[in-house]
């Protein structure tokens, strides 16, 4: 008998199905992490709309407050849609309530809440 070096084909096919399926646990992880920046886009487009507009209402809030939504639109879709409400909680202190909805993936909608105090003085 000949010493024979090499690989054997049982070996070849194991490092082959080895290879396959990590290769195919990093395509899933790679369209999952796609999947999670567009969503952390959309979440930062509509926070960042919720932001300019809690500072637009904390501008004028000891002035008047009134209740009110508004829309950010991206052409013809909306990408962000804010509601706000306004609470007294004491004659010189009020409470600021935003909801964002904002579309996700298979035309679902989620919804972010930020509360903030403003003490007016008088």
């Amino acid at each position: 008998m000949k010493n024979q070096r090499g690989f054997t084909i049982i070996e070849v096919i194991i490092a082959i199905v080895v290879l396959t399926v990590g290769l195919l646990g990093l395509v899933t992880t790679a369209a999952l992490v796609t999947r999670m920046i567009g969503q952390g886009q959309r979440s930062a487009v509509a926070a960042t709309f919720a932001t300019q507009q809690a500072e637009q209402l904390r501008a004028g809030g000891c002035l008047a407050r009134t209740d009110g939504s508004a829309s950010l639109n991206r052409g013809s879709a909306v990408a962000a849609q804010t509601t706000w409400t306004w609470t007294t909680v004491t004659a010189t202190t009020y409470r600021l309530t935003l909801a964002t909805r904002y579309p996700t993936v298979q035309n679902r909608t989620r919804t972010d809440t930020t509360e903030t105090t403003l003490s007016c003085l008088r």
